[in-house]
């Protein structure tokens, strides 16, 4: 285990031994093409989550650090409690996202992505100001790069495709369903801010208010789309509903946690950290000292096999040691402590003996999909999965049908479900795109990773690729 090595530490920040490398980060590129299946730049339109109503109530003096209790996760006496749910992180986070998928590759055009900060303090300063003042593309710009760049391409993805299947209205402003979120007086306690790693600094949100108008109107929707989802005409417009952060912060006993991320020696504000930190404090356990190394294989096909062996072992080391190191830093870095929750995890006891796979180009990286598949399941069984169009062959399992495809997935969901006419036609197509999957990997220095961000995101294309114009109406009238 080494101190953080995989992931590049700005300038005069790391190891005063000098172990921690120059910063590396590529460069991220900005805007670049789509060319996901029939995807074409819209505006991104999203369905806000219903705010919580808070009573008013001053959270205390200004600009001193808190004594806030006990460490997050444990009682006073130092037994490990449940922690609450977080309402307002819920709804900051989706903000934030609505924002990336909104204006993502408008904002990198317009601005060229320059967000970044001197300080943790200054880029969430300014994200908040952005809030306030809906200067949403520039809001955007203060988020780590290599999230930026997944969420502008699953925005991108999601737009387009609900465009094309007369969900979204076509040509509305990127930005226009963030005008009913109103945000006001967001403050964050710089004394009280928390070093967590030598780039990563979490931030703490102690006041402020997130205001919703929850009118169906401003969600950009077609009319047929909104007449199938409401028959009986559009529900009026429900009153302003408002989140009191001072309140939220009282009630789950210490601040709203967001972590800061530098990166080539700018800070910039990470869902990701922010994520792997909480997990970290809702198991009560601090941030790990040292990380989990890239350490990635010799090709594209070893680096989706090793990953696969690891799982089936167990082994969450050599997962995580297989993932993007830029893209899941956070992973990295959280992982020392990830590895040690799953210390009890017991190995499958069966090794891959041949993957075969086919290779495509997915905006100029190296995607995967399955040929053919044989597993030794460790008591000397051997179980081959082979792909034949849009069909599995198996062999080995005792029982099963030699030749499974994906016509007749849909009467078997049938069968058992009873579902409508409409999702059998469906789940053959969305079988296939599953069939389809594609792993997507990345190379660096020679050697190869799996890219789960990017995975996710083809993966989504394909799904949503699989449906019709059409089809959700038939879904909806059926449901």
């Amino acid at each position: 285990m080494s101190d953080g090595g995989h992931r590049p530490v700005a300038p005069g920040s790391g190891d005063p031994a000098g172990r921690h490398p120059a910063p590396q980060y590529p460069a991220p590129q900005y805007p670049q093409t789509q060319q996901y299946p029939r995807a074409d730049q819209y505006p991104q339109a999203h369905q806000y989550p219903q705010a919580q109503q808070y009573p008013d109530g001053p959270y205390g003096g200004a600009g001193q650090p808190r004594a806030w209790g006990p460490p997050p996760g444990r009682e006073a006496g130092g037994a490990p409690r449940r922690r609450r749910r977080r309402p307002l992180v819920t709804a900051i986070v989706a903000v934030l996202v609505l924002v990336l998928l909104a204006g993502g590759v408008a904002a990198w055009a317009l601005l060229g992505g320059s967000g970044g900060a001197s300080s943790p303090n200054g880029v969430v300063t300014a994200l908040a100001e952005d809030l306030e003042g809906r200067d949403h593309l520039r809001a955007y710009t203060r988020i780590a790069p290599n999230e930026a760049t997944l969420l502008t391409d699953l925005g991108s993805v999601l737009t387009s495709e609900l465009q094309r299947l007369d969900v979204l209205r076509p040509g509305i402003r990127a930005d226009a369903t963030l005008d009913a979120v109103t945000f006001s007086g967001l403050r964050f306690d710089e004394a009280a801010a928390e070093q967590v790693r030598p780039d990563v600094t979490i931030t703490k949100l102690v006041a402020g208010t997130i205001t919703t108008t929850r009118d169906p109107a401003d969600l950009p929707f077609t009319d047929s789309f909104t007449a199938k989802v409401h028959p009986g005409g559009t529900p009026p417009s429900g009153l302003p509903q408002t989140i009191d952060i001072a309140q939220v912060v009282r009630e789950q006993g210490g601040p709203i946690r967001i972590a800061t991320v530098r990166v080539e020696g700018e800070w910039y504000v990470s869902g990701l950290y922010t994520a792997a930190d909480h997990a970290l404090q809702d198991a009560g356990e601090p941030w790990p000292t040292t990380s989990i190394d890239a350490r990635g294989a010799g090709s594209a096909g070893e680096a989706v096999r090793g990953l696969l062996q690891a799982a089936l072992d167990a082994d969450l080391r050599r997962v995580i040691e297989l993932t993007d190191p830029v893209e899941m830093a956070a992973l990295h870095d959280a992982g020392p402590a990830l590895v040690d929750g799953a210390a009890g995890s017991r190995s499958t006891g069966a090794r891959i003996v041949d993957l075969q796979t086919t290779e495509t180009d997915v905006r100029g990286r190296t995607a995967l999909s399955l040929a053919s598949l044989t597993v030794d399941d460790g008591a000397g069984t051997r179980v081959t999965l082979t792909r034949t169009g849009d069909c599995l062959t198996i062999s080995g399992v005792a029982g099963a049908p030699p030749r499974l495809c994906a016509n007749q997935l849909g009467w078997l969901v049938g069968a058992q479900v009873g579902t409508s006419p409409a999702v059998r036609q469906l789940v053959p197509r969305l079988a296939t795109a599953v069939l389809d999957v594609k792993v997507v990997t990345t190379e660096d220095g020679g050697s190869w990773y799996v890219a789960p961000g990017r995975t996710v995101v083809r993966l989504s294309t394909d799904l949503l690729g699989a449906l019709r114009p059409g089809d959700l109406d038939a879904l909806i009238a059926g449901g």
